[in-house]
């Protein structure tokens, strides 16, 4: 297996590399040998990243989903380079030299993916994609967002057998539903599941209804009123309630300074958070923990 950049992480990026002795495992595993990752991750904002290989002898997908970076491929003597922007996806064969890099004035935020397997040139084959056309534009990626999310949730488990093969089957499920994000968009909808995933796995960032705007491709206006004729609620309000929810469980599970939790909760000024918990749940962060400390004696 090529072995991923040793680019070092900043808080919010994740690399993931399979065990060996797993990976092994799931090339000879029936529901899995035809196609199976080896190592993946998410890098944000990857400025400085890059990563030349003369031998290859895996697959590697890159998407970026922010700022933008630029590559080379090098097949048979014939050389091929480009830009990856902002909703692309680059789709590098096996054997096959590269050199990528993040751009330095806006840097790449990428997810990537090194795999196999039997059915792993199929797998270009349907994307139609090759060596010379490795770029695909995908307009509708955001909906893959909980699924990738579940692939990168893995980490956090200690990785069997059971494990990779729960991998290798949300790799097949997102190889195979990316023919289907090809299409032009049409009207103005957007997925409230996978918005809501993506305020979830962010509660601890400051995001703005910009940021949420971007997510769903439309406009701050348009995003707000969808949001609200859907939810009843404003999405800012949706979103802090959010992160109410999640300092609740913090306040409940772990023994974290209310400045801690503040901070975990994506908010900077500890006493802001605690006007703002005290106007969603009608008592003080500590008072709240005190109360909810008796309730368990």
């Amino acid at each position: 297996m090529s072995q991923p950049s040793n680019w070092p992480l900043p808080a919010g990026s994740s690399r993931i590399v399979l065990p060996l002795e797993l990976t092994q495992q799931l090339s000879r595993h029936p529901l899995t040998k035809h196609l199976y990752p080896l190592a993946y991750g998410h890098y944000l904002q990857a400025h400085g990243h890059s990563a030349t290989r003369h031998t290859h002898p895996d697959y590697l997908l890159i998407f970026c989903h922010q700022g933008r970076g630029h590559y080379q491929l090098t097949h048979h003597q014939q050389h091929i380079q480009g830009e990856l922007n902002a909703g692309q996806l680059l789709l590098i064969p096996q054997h096959v030299a590269h050199h990528y890099a993040a751009d330095d004035t806006n840097p790449w935020s990428i997810y990537w993916l090194h795999f196999q397997g039997s059915s792993a040139q199929a797998a270009l084959a349907n994307l139609n994609l090759t060596v010379t056309t490795p770029i695909l534009s995908i307009q509708h990626w955001r909906t893959l967002l909980p699924l990738v999310t579940d692939l990168l949730n893995l980490q956090h488990q200690r990785f069997t057998m059971a494990g990779g093969v729960l991998a290798a089957t949300l790799l097949q499920h997102l190889l195979a539903q990316l023919p289907l994000l090809t299409e032009p968009t049409t009207g103005s909808s957007f997925s409230l599941p996978a918005l809501e995933r993506f305020m979830r796995d962010n509660c601890h960032r400051d995001l703005s209804l910009d940021d949420f705007a971007a997510f769903t491709g439309l406009s701050r206006y348009h995003f707000a009123k969808k949001f609200k004729a859907l939810t009843h609620v404003a999405p800012m309000r949706y979103f802090n309630q959010l992160k109410i929810d999640l300092a609740c469980q913090l306040l409940d599970t772990t023994t974290d300074s209310i400045r801690t939790i503040a901070t975990a909760v994506g908010f900077d000024d500890p006493y802001y958070f605690s006007r703002l918990f005290k106007k969603t749940m009608g008592i003080a962060p500590q008072f709240y923990r005190d109360t909810h400390q008796q309730q368990d004696i």
